[in-house]
Parts: structure tokens; C-alpha cells; sequence
């Protein structure tokens, strides 16, 4: 767990300064224009990612799952070029499949989505945004098997929450034109994969001309296999997860598309401690499998779900109660009321926390032989999410949204949990769990009676300081897992 407590803990560190900047976005600067150009943003982005995992045909996990090999049969230095080339035949592959189906099925999405035009008009556009974040992906997971997640995690996330906020502020001020918002969105995203492509190229040495007789003949079924696997898995991850952004937009307009993500991205503050654990934990498990080291893998299993759920809880006890400041801070008011708010961050809440409390289940699935399981789990929850978000939206709106996206992560991790403990035999022990949910409990009582009636910065700073004291100390005294005292001594002591 070494190399995985430093690279989580640094990405952390880092994704919290950018969660800063977002946070001042989301309530200085996104709220101005009541949201317009901020919900169009997503909507946009929301379409292109739904389109990557047909593009880029699996190679993401194909690259974590295969990179070892490259290494075993030294050819490691040619791995980029490979990629890149079978990347490049899948997109055009991919693109004529996608341009024929959208061709035939056109008029019935019409007929589907009231507000569809608004993708229909921009088609073009996020079919290039798509390219390049396929691209990007590819080059982001070339760097994640070398164990590099935080340069490339400032690269490819945290620069956008300084590059967005301000194009909005420009367009709002008159600065830029609107009509450039677009094509200077897809100019950033660019430069974000020649970024990408250049800091993979200074970690390692490179051949540019891929040899392709690497595998052999049952190598390359079982590249290709993992692959079909890898898209499949990728859609089913999209549809499940991501679906909701879309939905709204097409079915409601590009204003709820703001409401909506405004909340989303912040409870996406939550998911910063999992994604730094999935991100590290993918290669050294992947290392695992293939060293048949059982015994490292349930140790990351149990810490990643007990770190995971004292960092989601703590995130979500200083956001929960910080609700009405930050509407307060806002400069434009949206059509919605403050309980509505509480409702749609609580449901998106539960399911990232569900998914930080099971650990790192998608990551032993998927780099184990029984790695087609975690598709089909995929590939059904995410046609059930197409249907609840259909049927949701159409009933509650946007809070139907967040509660098909908490159903789907709940249902889909619960599976992933009794799969793992019954095929491998790695089981969560829950008992240092409780005495976390004991501490979130008691810090959750000790806010909800405490109020103050200052500026909402003030209030912020008091509410983040008592629950970060509270829980903090709690934590330190019951010390879930007998580990808190010494990390915290350890932290110290190198600062020191």
C-alpha cells in the first residue's frame, strides 16, 4: 500500500485545491448567466464522453491489462505506438458505425427527446470533442500504468476548473463573443492532449514504429477480447453513471442541465478520495492477479473502503450543512428551493458513498480471469439506468435524476460486493466501519443543532472548522482499523 497512500494521497491534496476553484466557480461565476453557458458545457461534454467508449474500442483497460506483458517481453518502449495505431483504426471504425446508426435512428430521437436539437445542432462539435478526449484518455492511462497519476491529474482535470470559470467570466463580460465559447472549449481540450501526449513522453523512452508481432495469434484474441470486454464495460459504466447530465438536456433544457450539475459537481468532491485509490490501485492490482498475490489484494480491498468511507463522510458532513451559505453567496437565484437542493445532494451523496464503503471491487473484477462479470453487472445496470432516468425524469424531474443515479450505483455495488466475496473469497470486515459511521453520526447531530447568523463566509469557515475538529477527533480517539494515530503521527513527523 506504500506507493498507493503516496500517489493517493498527493492526488488528494491536489484535487482539493482544484474542488476549491470549483467550488468558487460553481458559486461565483457559473450562477451568472443563470447557468446558460455552464449547462451547455456539460451537456456538450456529457455527449462526447458518451461516445469514447465506442471510439476508443476498450484500450484504456487494455492498456493496464496488458502493459506487464509488454514489460515480461521487453517491447515495453513500442506500447505507445501500438496503442495509438489500434486507437486510430477503432475511431475510424467506430465513426462510420456511430454516423450510420445516428443517420437511420435521427427522427425517432426527436420524436424521443423534447429538447434534442440542441445536440442535434452541435453534432459536429462533439464528435471532435470526443476524438480528443479519446486520445487523451489513452495517453492519461499510458501514464497511470508508470504510476503517475498526479501531473496528469492536474493536466487533464484540475487546469479545466481553472480554464472554464474563466471563458464563462469572459463570455459574461462581454470580453469574448459567444459564439467562440464552443470552438475555444474544443482548442483547450487539445492542448490538454498534446499536454498529456508530451508528459508520457518524458517518463519513458519510446519506438515509433510498433511492432506487430508482439502477440501472437491467441495474443491478439485475447487482446481483442479484453477489449470487446474493456467497450463494453466503458458504455456500461457511462450509461450507469454518467447518463444523468444528457438525459436532463435532452429531455428538459440546458438551465435544469446547470441546476443539476452545479449540485453534481459538487458532491463529485466526494469522489476524490476513490478516484485516487482506483487510479494507483488498478496497476498494482492488475500486478497481483498476474503474481497470484491474493494476500495484497484483500489488504488493499479492506483499506481502500475504510479510507474511502472516512474521506466520503467527512466530505459530505462539510458540504451538507454548507447548502444555504452557499446559495447565499450566489449572484443569480435558481428556479429550485434549498430543500430540493438538500434532496438532489443527498441521494448523489449516498451513492458515492456506497461506492467508496465497497472499495476497490471494479478494479479486482475487471483484472481478474472473471473479468466479463463486471461487464454483464455493467451492461444490465446501465439499460436499467436508461430506463429510470426515462421514467424518473419524466415524474420528479430533477431529483428523479439523482435517485435513478443512487439506485444504479447502490444495486450495481452490491452485486460487485457478493461476487467478490463469493468467487474470490475477499470480504469486507465491516467492524471498523461502524465506528466510522458512529463518528459521522455524532458530528452529524453536533451540526444540525448548531447555527449561526453571520456572512455566509464567516458561517462557512465556522461549519468546515467545527466538523473538521469534531470528526477529526472522534476518528484520532476510536481510530477505525488501529491506523489513524499512526498515519497522522507518520504525516506529522515528515512535515515536522
Amino acid at each position: 500500500m506504500g506507493v498507493i497512500q503516496r500517489q493517493s494521497l498527493k492526488y488528494t491534496l491536489v484535487n482539493f485545491i482544484g474542488t476549491f476553484i470549483g467550488f468558487v466557480s460553481v458559486v461565483f461565476i457559473y450562477p451568472l448567466d443563470g447557468g446558460d453557458l455552464y449547462g451547455f458545457f456539460q451537456l456538450m461534454y456529457g455527449s462526447a464522453v458518451l461516445l469514447v467508449p465506442f471510439l476508443a474500442f476498450g484500450m484504456q483497460g487494455a492498456i493496464v491489462k496488458f502493459y506487464p506483458i509488454f514489460v515480461q517481453k521487453q517491447k515495453d518502449k513500442q506500447f505507445l505506438a501500438f496503442t495509438f495505431a489500434l486507437t486510430t483504426i477503432s475511431i475510424i471504425l467506430s465513426t462510420l458505425v456511430i454516423g450510420l446508426v445516428y443517420t437511420l435512428f435521427r427522427n425517432q430521437l426527436f420524436s424521443i427527446f423534447d429538447n434534442f436539437s440542441v445536440i442535434d445542432e452541435n453534432r459536429y462539435a462533439i464528435l471532435l470533442m470526443s476524438y480528443i478526449v479519446t486520445y487523451s484518455t489513452v495517453f492519461l492511462y499510458h501514464a497511470v500504468v508508470r504510476y503517475r497519476i498526479v501531473i496528469p491529474d492536474i493536466i487533464n482535470t484540475v487546469g479545466l476548473k481553472f480554464f472554464l470559470p474563466s471563458l464563462v467570466l469572459a463570455v459574461y463580460l462581454g470580453y469574448i463573443n459567444g459564439n467562440w465559447f464552443l470552438p475555444l472549449i474544443l482548442i483547450y481540450f487539445s492542448l490538454v492532449g498534446a499536454a498529456l501526449f508530451i508528459y508520457v513522453l518524458r517518463l519513458d523512452t519510446h519506438e515509433w514504429k510498433p511492432d506487430m508481432s508482439v502477440l501472437d495469434k491467441k495474443g491478439y484474441r485475447d487482446f481483442f477480447g479484453f477489449m470487446g470486454f474493456a467497450v463494453l464495460n466503458g458504455l456500461g459504466a457511462t450509461l450507469a453513471l454518467r447518463l444523468d447530465i444528457t438525459m436532463i438536456g435532452a429531455m428538459l433544457d440546458v438551465r435544469a442541465v446547470a441546476i443539476y450539475g452545479i449540485i453534481m459537481t459538487i458532491s463529485n468532491v466526494m469522489e476524490i478520495p476513490s478516484k485516487a485509490l482506483n487510479q494507483i490501485a488498478s496497476p498494482v492490482i492488475s500486478n497481483d492477479w498476474a503474481n497470484e498475490n491474493r494476500t495484497n489484494i484483500q489488504d488493499v480491498y479492506q483499506k481502500s473502503s475504510l479510507y474511502g468511507m472516512v474521506g466520503g463522510l467527512y466530505l459530505f458532513l462539510i458540504i451538507y450543512f454548507l447548502w444555504v451559505d452557499i446559495l447565499a453567496l450566489m449572484p443569480g437565484k435558481f428556479n429550485v428551493t434549498l430543500s430540493t437542493i438538500l434532496t438532489i445532494f443527498a441521494l448523489l451523496s449516498f451513492a458515492r458513498i456506497t461506492d467508496l464503503v465497497t472499495g476497490v471491487n471494479s478494479i479486482i473484477i475487471s483484472y481478474s480471469k472473471d473479468y466479463k462479470y463486471h461487464m454483464y453487472f455493467l451492461v444490465i445496470l446501465g439499460l436499467a439506468n436508461v430506463l429510470l432516468n426515462f421514467i424518473f425524469i419524466k415524474q420528479f424531474g430533477l431529483v428523479g435524476a439523482a435517485a435513478a443515479t443512487s439506485i444504479a450505483y447502490v444495486l450495481f455495488n452490491a452485486l460487485k460486493h457478493f461476487f467478490v466475496k463469493y468467487r474470490f473469497g475477499f470480504d469486507l470486515k465491516f467492524g471498523s466501519h461502524f465506528w466510522v459511521l458512529f463518528c459521522a453520526l455524532i458530528s452529524f447531530f453536533a451540526l444540525y443543532f448548531t447555527s449561526f447568523d453571520l456572512h455566509p463566509v464567516l458561517n462557512i469557515a465556522i461549519k468546515s472548522s467545527i466538523t473538521t475538529i469534531v470528526f477529526g477527533s472522534l476518528i484520532y480517539f476510536t481510530n477505525p482499523g488501529g491506523v489513524w494515530r499512526n498515519m497522522l503521527h507518520e504525516y506529522l513527523a515528515k512535515i515536522r
